[in-house]
C-alpha cells in the first residue's frame, strides 16, 4: 500500500497477502502476508518506493508482485501491476495500522503532504498484529463448482460485532437485492495484536458464525472453510490454491 505526495515524497503502509482468488477475483484478504521472510519483505518495500518514486506517484496505490514459491526461484518475485485507487481489501491495512485510507486519500487530494497525515518517512508505521477480511457475495456453489450469483428480498440481515470485528455492507431485512450489480454484500473484517494470524483466524470465524443473512444464497460456509483450510495461515495458498481445493 503505498501513498504519495505531492512535494514527490512516497512511504508506505505494509502488504497484503491475497493470493486466495477465484477468476481473478479475491477471496479472502490477510496483512500483513504471514508466509514472508522479512529479507523478501524488504525487498519488495524497496521495489515499491523506487517504482513510486521513479513514476512520481501521488495519492493512493497498491503496488502488486508475485512471488515466485519454487525451491530455487531465478527471480524471487515479479511486478505485475500499479492499482492507481482504493482497494475493496484496504479495510485489513487500516486495521493493522489505525490509518484511514479513506481519508488519507482525500487529503492527499486536497493538497495535504505525507508530513501533515503524520506518514511522513521518520514515522515508518509497524504493523500491529494481524487482520483477515472475507468477502460475503450472494451466489450459490453447484457439487462441480459452477458459481451461480443470487438475488432477491433479504429476510435477515443482521451484522457480528464485539472487538476486533468490523462489517462494511448494507443491507436490511426486505432490501431487495438485484442481479444487475455486483454480488458483493459484505466485507467481515478480524483483527486481534496477537504476533500469529490465528487468533485473528479465530475471530473472523467467530463473526461468520455469527453473521446472520437469509432470503439469499451466501459464500459464507465457503468463506470459512477457505479460512480453517491449515494453507491459509501458513501461506501454502497460491493464487491456484482455490481452483485446485474447491471441492
Amino acid at each position: 500500500q503505498v501513498l504519495g505526495d505531492r512535494n514527490g515524497d512516497i512511504t508506505h503502509l505494509g502488504e497484503r497477502e491475497c493470493s486466495v482468488q477465484r477468476r481473478f477475483q479475491k477471496l479472502v484478504e490477510i496483512a500483513p502476508a504471514p508466509a514472508l521472510t522479512e529479507s523478501l519483505r524488504r525487498q519488495i518495500f524497496d521495489a515499491a518506493m523506487r517504482l513510486a518514486k521513479s513514476a512520481q506517484y501521488t495519492n493512493l496505490g497498491t503496488f502488486e508482485f508475485l512471488v515466485d514459491t519454487s525451491t530455487q526461484p531465478r527471480q524471487p518475485f515479479v511486478f505485475i501491476e500499479a492499482n492507481a485507487r482504493l482497494q475493496v481489501e484496504h479495510t485489513v491495512t487500516e486495521a493493522v495500522t489505525g490509518v484511514d485510507l479513506v481519508q488519507a486519500q482525500i487529503r492527499l487530494a486536497g493538497g495535504d503532504t505525507l508530513y501533515d497525515l503524520g506518514l511522513n518517512k521518520a514515522q515508518a508505521i509497524t504493523p500491529h498484529g494481524y487482520a483477515i477480511q472475507a468477502r460475503v457475495s450472494m451466489e450459490s456453489i453447484s457439487a462441480g463448482g459452477e458459481v451461480v450469483p443470487t438475488a432477491g428480498t433479504l429476510l435477515a440481515y443482521e451484522m457480528p460485532s464485539g472487538p476486533g470485528i468490523r462489517t462494511d455492507g448494507f443491507g436490511y431485512a426486505g432490501y431487495k437485492t438485484s442481479s444487475s450489480f455486483d454480488a458483493l454484500l459484505v466485507k467481515v473484517i478480524g483483527h486481534a495484536a496477537d504476533s500469529h494470524p490465528a487468533a485473528a483466524a479465530t475471530r473472523i470465524l467467530r463473526a461468520l458464525s455469527e453473521l446472520r443473512i437469509e432470503g439469499v444464497s451466501t459464500n459464507i460456509d465457503l468463506l470459512r472453510n477457505i479460512i480453517k483450510h491449515p494453507d491459509f495461515l501458513t501461506g501454502g495458498a497460491h493464487t491456484r490454491w482455490f481452483d485446485e481445493q474447491i471441492a
